[in-house]
């Protein structure tokens, strides 16, 4: 095992500077035009080709198939020399395109649609978007990788370590690998199918992938074997509202909050359906419960800013907002609520200089840039009047 570590040592700080550069490859590739294409396409591919061939070096058959399992990266992989070989067909093709230079235009035999990320050569169409996809959950998984490999080594001892394997999905949920998180979510729930804390964290991988039917079910089943779990119930309620099921989702805080009164997330999952459902007064003093919970609830005070401000409730809106705006200085969105509320005072310069705080965090944030606007009328059409 120490040799194992020695080796990956080394070949982290390798495979995290190859990612880099197959990302800044593709990156390059949605925005280069023709004249550039060939290069961020070859930069792409040939740091992937260098990716894959550590991955599977052979002649170390043995660490690099290690390596792939700490990564849960298998043979099938986008990454792998016997789908890569495809792609490697493409290079191969490439050396006799011209276009090394960037003042040349690429020759017609060789485009690429950023909307499909579809690379056609010589007619051929290649799909370059499972490997990108591929690429970036390893890079995402590099900062985990003692982790990962600690959950790896306890499970090649047993294969039915349902800790192990859960988690394992956990640190690849963190890396936002929901598919990779799933399968070893559907492997424990093999080994222990009554554990409600597995069936929560797959409505919750279910959620991120946007399968919200059978997220729904999975918190179902976790309510149905812990029914005093609430972070189910609430969860419940967002895919309900996400489903557009809003009656269903109210009626979900309301059984939720019947058990614990004192749960600031249900009062503001309340609120956000309320809100919804356009009932603004009921929305806000959903919120409000919340508020006297947790004072500090961000999600809250913004809600409650913007609720107040719908309602004509202008100075209490501030208010909510500069509370809001202590505890998350750097939100546009708050900047930009709190513009609107100061513009609706008639205080125009205070509004502007909200707006233009906004847009200083958020460059082009649209809702800042609507109330600038709105702003800048008011202010022009405030100076015509005084100058008749």
């Amino acid at each position: 095992m120490r040799e194992f570590n020695s080796e990956f040592d080394k070949l982290l700080p390798e495979l995290r500077g190859k990612c880099n550069a197959a990302l800044r490859g593709f990156g390059n590739l949605n925005s280069s035009g023709d004249t550039n294409l060939y290069i961020a396409l070859k930069e792409f591919l040939t740091a992937c080709h260098q990716i894959s061939t550590i991955l599977w070096d052979k002649n170390n058959r043995k660490h690099r198939k290690h390596l792939r399992s700490i990564f849960s990266i298998n043979n099938n992989s986008p990454l792998s020399p016997r789908v890569l070989s495809e792609l490697e067909t493409v290079l191969e093709k490439m050396k006799n395109i011209p276009g090394e230079s960037t003042s040349m235009q690429e020759p017609a035999a060789l485009s690429y649609a950023p909307e499909t990320k579809t690379l056609t050569i010589d007619g051929e169409k290649y799909e370059l978007l499972p490997l990108f996809l591929a690429v970036r959950d390893l890079y995402a998984s590099l900062p985990f990788f003692k982790e990962l490999q600690t959950c790896t080594e306890m499970l090649e001892k047993n294969p039915q370590d349902a800790t192990a394997l859960f988690q394992k999905a956990v640190l690849l949920y963190k890396a936002r690998r929901f598919e990779a998180a799933l399968q070893l979510i559907e492997q424990v729930l093999e080994i222990v199918p009554d554990d409600f804390r597995v069936w929560y964290n797959r409505g919750v991988v279910l959620s991120e992938m946007g399968r919200l039917e059978d997220a729904l079910a999975a918190y179902d089943r976790v309510i149905e074997l812990e029914p005093v779990f609430e972070m189910a119930w609430d969860n419940k309620g967002v895919v309900l509202a996400r489903l557009g099921r809003f009656e269903e989702a109210l009626e979900t805080y309301e059984k939720v909050l019947l058990r614990n009164p004192k749960y600031a997330e249900a009062w503001a999952g309340k609120g956000s359906v309320l809100s919804a459902l356009d009932r603004k007064e009921e929305a806000l003093e959903a919120y409000l419960s919340a508020l006297k919970i947790r004072p500090d609830y961000l999600e809250a005070l913004k809600s409650v800013g913007s609720l107040f401000s719908r309602l004509g409730r202008y100075e209490e809106a501030l208010a909510a907002y500069d509370t809001a705006l202590q505890a998350a200085p750097e939100a546009p969105e708050l900047w930009a609520g709190r513009g609107l509320v100061l513009s609706e005072l008639d205080r125009q310069e205070e509004a502007l200089q909200s707006c233009s705080r906004a847009l200083e965090l958020k460059p082009g944030f649209a809702p800042a840039l609507e109330v600038k606007v709105k702003i800048l009328s008011e202010i022009g059409r405030q100076k015509a009047r005084a100058s008749q």
